[in-house]
C-alpha cells in the first residue's frame, strides 16, 4: 500500500482524535476558571466576614444611640481574642491600602486621638471603610472619605474640610 491510500484513513481517524483532544483541553480550562471563580467567591465571603467582624464594635462606638454599657462592651469585644483573630485575618488578606488605613485607625484609638482631635478619628474610620469598599467591590469608586460617614452623621458639614 502507499501513502495515497492511507491518507483517507489517517484523515478519517485524525479528525476525531483531534476533536477529542479539543474538547478535554476545553472542558479542562472551563473546570480550572470555574474552580479559581468559586475560591475567589469564598475568599470574598471571608473578607466581608472578617470586615464585618473589625467593623461591628467601632460603629458601635460611633453610635450615637449606643448607651454606656454597649460602648464598654464594644471596648472589650476589641479587645478579644476573636477580635484579633479577625484583625490578623484582615491584614493577612486584605489589600495593602485596607491595611494601612486599618492600622492608622486603630493606631488613633490607641492613642485616644479621639478625645482631642475627633475629625482626624472620623476621617481614618471613613478612610478604613472607603477601603474595605475599593476591596471587596470597586476600585476604581469615585466616593470620597467623608462620603462614607454621610448616612450616619448628621451635621457631617462641620467635620468636611
Amino acid at each position: 500500500m502507499e501513502l495515497k491510500e492511507f491518507l483517507p484513513i489517517i484523515v478519517g481517524l485524525g479528525a476525531p482524535v483531534l476533536v477529542a483532544i479539543g474538547g478535554l483541553i476545553s472542558w479542562f480550562f472551563k473546570s480550572r476558571k470555574e474552580e479559581l471563580q468559586t475560591i475567589e467567591e469564598r475568599a470574598l465571603e471571608r473578607r466581608i466576614e472578617t470586615y464585618n467582624q473589625i467593623l461591628h464594635p467601632i460603629i458601635v462606638l460611633f453610635s450615637s444611640r449606643a448607651n454606656k454599657k454597649m460602648k464598654d462592651k464594644a471596648t472589650e469585644e476589641i479587645g478579644s481574642v476573636e477580635y484579633r483573630k479577625a484583625a490578623f485575618n484582615l491584614i493577612t488578606f486584605g489589600s495593602d491600602e485596607m491595611v494601612n488605613s486599618y492600622n492608622d485607625m486603630m493606631q488613633s484609638f490607641f492613642k485616644n486621638e479621639a478625645e482631642n482631635d475627633p475629625k482626624t478619628t472620623m476621617k481614618k474610620f471613613a478612610k478604613f471603610v472607603l477601603s474595605i469598599r475599593k476591596d471587596v467591590y470597586n476600585k476604581n469608586t469615585k466616593l470620597q472619605e467623608w462620603d462614607m460617614l454621610k448616612f450616619m452623621i448628621t451635621d457631617i458639614e462641620k467635620f468636611i474640610d
